[in-house]
């Protein structure tokens, strides 16, 4: 066959400096050292950067009329590049909206509490995922664009030296030094894609996870408020107004019970709803809108004070002069007295001072109100009186308000226009002031206990600020709410602004009760909703700045597009394989495998092939029967450098990249495990103390440092493992070629340099490249490690701990506990308290759990408490257990007569029998009602069996002191139902069974559940976490209960004096007896706790039958342990007082932002790494031996690996080859008639190892 024909570039050639002209733009020239064969160009010459070559300088070669193809891979060709400026102007438009939603809306998402996994994926994963996968496709057109530069530089036209060309190795560089070496060479597609490369690793992929960042933040909405209540009407206001207002008003004054919504001190606002914006109520929001207030003002005058024959005499100087008769001092004898007194105009049964009934009546006086205050500095002085008169007048004005949502607490309120006076017409000013002067409704209807008290005891509390004596409600309201030392009333002015606030207070409370959902005529008006949310934002610095990087990708994309698109390609196809790059050989001087000319015995020993430094190579497209690449060379100017497949005859020292070297190697594996080390111990220490402390305060330094530098860890990891992978992808067919046996599908002509590593691994899977599969695998994890690194760390709350002392005020020793009865036995504040507990859900007072009164381990008034800190410590705990059993009745006929007496039978220390009984106003409502029902609870006393009247409060009856502890500790419930007729003559019937009598009379039939409950004291220490106030967060017992409870008591005699006392306390009330009631209404404290408690009327109502034992048991028992709970905590001065300099060692807890790391992403970034680890050893272990005098890295060293072999004329017609036909590397005889060592096909080839 004859050897084909050629056609060769005619080209004139200078020197090199006149090819070398590109120099564009100029001053890159100024700037960077270009070679010191380089030579700069004057500064006026045209760049050529961008200019296609002109038909002139580029001759198309056709055979047949056709024209050869002009080879790009995909990646290089403007559709793609186009589509990636495309999708990189999308992302930036998608940052910048939504950096613009994040400033509008003051964030892209917002949630009341935690996000959904979705929504959390989506701002902590996904960004890193698209960044990830855009730097893969990145990764292929930065891989097509380095491994084919050597072919477009020789598809010049006048072509390129060779070391611009044959010796580039841009893959291979490491990926921040290949833009700077192609800027040197002016090989701009090199520049334009490793630059992009570069700013996609380390500048947008790490910045982009920062970019959104989590927290929670105020946010304000504009929106649309709507009224949803007004004042009912007229005629319904008197039935609807019952006194259940003026218990709230004493759980605000003196327990911190919070207002009703739309309710402040101030006044009373017309309720409104903001409509829900972004879908959702925030945590902590506040809704400001324009709304009514409803208020009240007094208009007071000092009384004139004369002498009168019952003392003093008050007028206000027109139509009102009383004499009460009442000394405001009462009936104290300490030797600094105070006295108060509140006397409104209208007159019940409940009160004994009215200005009606003292001389006032007229309906010019029916608003007035007289207010005295004395004081006496020292007992038997003279007491200096201040007396007023005042009227009220009430009003409406518009106001901007602001309410906290869910509660509507009123938080601001401000002024939009002038008072304008309320009229009766509109808001009963009568029935008001009536409830408030005589402490009761003024229309009378059936209704709960907490909706009928009368008057509100307040002794207690005004007793423990030095205040004694008779008063009406308003004096506890005024002196609670005002909260001032009681000198400071002898100020006439100051007594009547705490008389004026006490009045707002009431009518502000009385206007939220009277308020009726509004039908129809709602006013909408505009308002703002601000609330604090969990927030997902943008962080717009970073932001701007992954912005800009992309725009500047977008610019080197288009810089690349245009470059590419003006480029000649003299390739026909991919030179994807060692066979694709022989067959670009020249074939100037080849020879066939079957020319007796080419007998190996024949040829020399040694053969070079030069390439030389002053010669210019290029690509051209020869004629032939198929198309194919060439080499040509161009003569130039001397000084040779010459390179050549090893001689066998010569000792040649192997090459191994230095990548594989095991000092690498070790330095690498170490890295990796000194990172795993280190979130190992990340984790450990963030477990261990509550999180890590945050970097900064500034939200972008902790982006920056919680994600931008743990991905580049990432991001540098990546390229070490493309780099390994790169490598060991070029060495892999030497590896098959090593025994000289190897397919060619396995070897020569396996394509693995054409694709990123991350896409190579079905390709090395299928060729059986274990080693290269688990590196591919292992580079593609990097990707992953990438995205699990970006929600490794999160910042979160956090209760941090702090160890310090506190002084703590007393001891956990009982020695102060007052004998009965005395008046603790009628006090009501525990009552009081039990029922907003209950009912409104308000805090419990301090150190006081549900069931534990706790010893305070700190006084309150610490300057250095925070109200933002908790503290925990070791602290006594006091409860009871109460031990309750049912007492059972043969006989169902009862007769309550005008008492009830009840009483059984206790074993005494010395085995005695003794009788406790209880005897108390019978149940009242009336007769001639069936089905009816009464709920019964009260302390037993000792008592003499044959003298039930021994148990009278006037009795004479004295018992031993054992005897007393015993029956006091006892308490009686009863649930009764009964059928009530008129009878005219009343018996009395004794009914006894097991230990229990109870006498009733004036009763057909009747019902009932009895069962006695003795109280035990439990005591033990418990952890307990408080706040700043004592108020109790948290509690867990860290001890048995005591069995002996002498170490807690003073006396022996401690433990049942508590309990007698605190008994008392609990079953006496002193607002009404129980009575026969035919509807589910609570008469008594107990009753109204028991119903609320079990949310069911099933307890209460006549119509069901009597409630089981073990129905009611736990709501009896749990009613029993708060209240003791409680009681304890008003009496905290029953306890020592500790020695002045005590402390107690407590626990600081503070609520803080801290870092802490996630446990999914944890164990993610660990197992990758360990992966990293395991697929690293294994790469070192079985890494390529040395093999090649040169890495396979150019164009130049694999064409001089095949020198002279004939696998250069048999590349030229493939479709001879067999799948018999077996190559390697090794010693062959050339086609030159010389020994060479290369690549070659068996048998022509010898093994090095053989």
């Amino acid at each position: 066959m004859a050897a084909p024909s050629y056609k060769v570039f005619v080209v004139v050639i200078g020197s090199k400096d006149t090819i070398m002209n590109l120099w564009c733009p100029i001053w890159l020239a100024k700037v960077i050292r270009w070679p010191s064969k380089g030579q700069r160009t004057d500064q006026n010459e045209e760049c050529h950067l961008f200019k296609r070559e002109s038909s002139e300088e580029v001759q198309q070669y056709t055979k047949d009329g056709i024209m050869a193809s002009s080879w790009k891979p995909a990646t290089l060709r403007p559709p793609l590049l186009l589509s990636v400026v495309a999708m990189t102007l999308a992302f930036i438009a998608l940052l910048e909206y939504l950096s613009h939603k994040s400033r509008i809306d003051a964030g892209i998402a917002i949630a009341e509490g935690q996000f959904s996994p979705a929504v959390s994926f989506a701002y902590k994963y996904l960004p890193t995922i698209i960044a990830v996968l855009y730097s893969i496709l990145w990764s292929w057109i930065d891989l097509d664009t380095k491994r084919l530069e050597p072919y477009f530089q020789l598809s010049r036209t006048l072509g390129a030296d060779a070391a611009d060309s044959m010796w580039l190795q841009y893959p291979f560089d490491f990926i921040a030094y290949a833009p700077v070496k192609a800027l040197r060479r002016r090989h701009w597609a090199v520049v334009f894609a490793g630059t992009s490369m570069m700013l996609i690793f380390w500048g947008i992929t790490p910045l982009v996870s920062s970019v959104f960042a989590q927290s929670m933040l105020a946010l304000e909405f504009n929106t649309t408020a709507r009224t949803t209540a007004s004042l009912m009407a007229l005629p319904d206001q008197s039935p609807a107004l019952n006194t259940g207002f003026m218990l709230t008003a004493y759980g605000f004054v003196w327990i911190g019970q919070k207002l009703p919504g739309f309710v402040s001190p101030q006044g009373a606002l017309g309720p409104f709803e903001v409509d829900m914006v972004q879908g959702q109520r925030l945590e902590n929001t506040t809704w400001t809108a324009k709304t009514t207030l409803y208020g009240t003002s007094a208009n007071c005058n000092a009384a004139i004070i004369q002498n009168s024959t019952r003392g003093l005499s008050y007028s206000n100087g027109k139509e009102c002069t009383t004499d009460p008769g009442y000394s405001p001092l009462g009936s104290t004898s300490l030797p600094e007295r105070f006295g108060c007194l509140y006397i409104g105009y209208h007159m019940n049964q409940f009160i004994d001072y009215s200005l009606d009934g003292m001389g006032c009546r007229s309906p010019a006086n029916s608003h007035l109100f007289l207010g005295l205050w004395g004081h006496s500095p020292k007992e038997n002085s003279t007491v200096d009186v201040t007396a007023f008169f005042c009227e009220p007048s009430y009003w409406t004005q518009e106001v901007k308000a602001t309410v906290t949502v869910p509660g509507m607490d009123v938080s601001e309120i401000i002024p939009q226009g002038p008072r304008i006076n309320l009229p009766d017409s509109q808001f009963n000013r009568t029935a008001f002031e009536y409830n408030i002067g005589t402490g009761s409704q003024a229309v009378s209807l059936r209704a709960a206990v907490s909706e009928t008290t009368n008057l509100i005891d307040q002794e207690a509390a005004l007793a423990r600020i030095g205040l004694n004596g008779i008063f009406t409600n308003m004096v506890g309201f005024a002196l609670g709410l005002s909260s001032r030392d009681l000198t400071e009333y002898n100020d006439p002015g100051i007594l009547i602004t705490a008389f004026e606030n006490a009045h707002k207070l009431l009518h502000a409370l009385a206007i939220g009760q009277l308020m009726s959902p509004k039908a129809g005529d709602v006013q909408l008006r505009s308002a703002t909703s601000v609330g604090r949310a969990n927030v997902i934002f943008v962080v717009r610095p970073l932001a701007i700045v992954v912005e800009a990087l992309l725009g500047v990708v977008v610019v080197l994309v288009l810089a690349l597009t245009i470059h590419s698109r003006t480029r000649i390609s003299q390739l026909n196809g991919d030179p994807a394989s060692l066979t694709d790059v022989v067959a670009m050989l020249s074939k100037e001087g080849g020879r066939r495998r079957d020319d007796p000319s080419s007998g190996a015995k024949d040829q020399p020993l040694s053969a070079r092939r030069k390439l030389v430094h002053g010669k210019i190579l290029r690509m051209g497209i020869p004629y032939n029967d198929q198309l194919h690449q060439s080499i040509d060379v161009q003569s130039g100017p001397s000084n040779e450098k010459r390179l050549s497949n090893s001689s066998p005859d010569k000792a040649v020292a192997l090459a191994r990249p230095t990548t594989m070297g095991l000092p690498v190697g070790f330095v690498f594996i170490a890295t990796l495990l000194m990172t795993l080390c280190t979130m190992l111990v990340l984790r450990l220490y963030a477990e261990r103390n509550s999180g890590l402390p945050l970097p900064s305060r500034s939200t972008l330094v902790n982006q920056l440092v919680l994600n931008y530098v743990l991905i580049v860890v990432a991001t540098f990891l990546e390229p070490f493992w493309l780099l390994l992978n790169r490598q060991l992808c070029v060495l892999q067919p030497f590896e098959e070629l090593r025994q000289a046996k190897a397919k060619a599908s396995r070897s020569v002509d396996l394509k693995y340099t054409s694709l990123p590593p991350q896409l190579i691994f079905w390709r090395a899977l299928r060729a059986r490249h274990y080693v290269l599969v688990a590196v591919c695998a292992i580079g593609l994890s990097a990707n992953l490690l990438a995205i699990s690194l970006s929600g490794l760390l999160e910042i979160k709350p956090s209760s941090v701990q702090m160890n310090r002392t506190l002084a703590h005020p007393y001891e956990p020793l009982f020695n102060r506990i007052p004998l009965l009865p005395d008046p603790f036995s009628w006090q009501s504040d525990h009552e009081y308290i039990a029922k907003v507990n209950i009912t409104d859900g308000v805090s419990l007072p301090p150190w006081t759990s549900s069931d534990r009164f706790f010893v305070p381990f700190h006084s309150g008034i610490d300057s250095e408490l925070h109200q933002t800190e908790h503290y925990r410590a070791i602290a006594q705990g006091f409860g009871i257990r109460p031990l309750c059993q049912p007492v059972r009745f043969n006989d169902t006929a009862f007769v309550f007569g005008s008492e009830t007496l009840f009483y059984t039978t206790q074993q005494t220390s010395t085995g005695n029998t003794i009788y406790c009984g209880g005897l108390r106003q019978a149940p009242s409502g009336g007769h001639n009602q069936s089905s009816v029902a009464a709920e019964m609870f009260q302390q037993l006393k000792p008592m003499d069996i044959r003298d039930p009247s021994s148990i009278a409060e006037n009795s004479t009856y004295t018992a031993s002191e054992e005897d007393k502890f015993l029956c006091n500790s006892l308490l009686v419930a009863g649930f009764v139902r009964a059928n009530l007729a008129v009878s005219a003559n009343l018996t009395k019937t004794d009914n006894r069974d097991g230990n229990i009598i109870v006498r009733v009379e004036n009763i057909n039939s009747i019902s009932s559940l009895w069962m006695v409950c003795r109280l035990a004291i439990l005591t033990a220490p418990y952890e307990v976490t408080v706040d700043h106030s004592g108020y109790v967060q948290s509690y867990a017992a860290s001890g048995p209960y005591a069995e002996d409870l002498s170490p807690f008591f003073q006396n022996q005699s401690g433990p049942a004096l508590l309990i007698n006392t605190t008994s008392l306390i609990i079953s006496r009330s002193k607002d009404v007896s129980p009575y026969w009631h035919n509807d589910t209404f609570a008469d008594t404290w107990f009753a109204y706790y028991i119903k609320q408690l079990s949310n069911s009327t099933r307890f209460l109502d006549p119509t069901l039958p009597v409630p089981t034992y073990d129905e009611v048991v736990p709501y009896v028992e749990s009613v029993c342990v708060r209240l003791f709970a409680i009681i304890l905590s008003l009496h905290q001065d029953w306890l020592t007082e500790a020695e002045a300099g005590s402390t107690a060692p407590v626990t600081v807890l503070l609520s803080l932002e801290r870092v802490f790391v996630s446990s999914p992403m944890f164990v993610i970034t660990t197992t990758l790494l360990v992966l990293n680890l395991i697929v690293a050893t294994i790469y070192w272990a079985r890494r390529p031996k040395r093999l090649l005098p040169e890495m396979p890295y150019t164009i130049a060293n694999i064409l001089a690996m095949v020198h002279a072999s004939g696998l250069i004329t048999e590349v030229e017609d493939k479709s001879q080859w067999t799948h018999t036909w077996r190559f390697g590397y090794g010693k062959f005889v050339g086609t030159d008639g010389k020994p060479h060592v290369g690549i070659e096909r068996r048998p022509f080839v010898v093994p090095l190892d053989t």
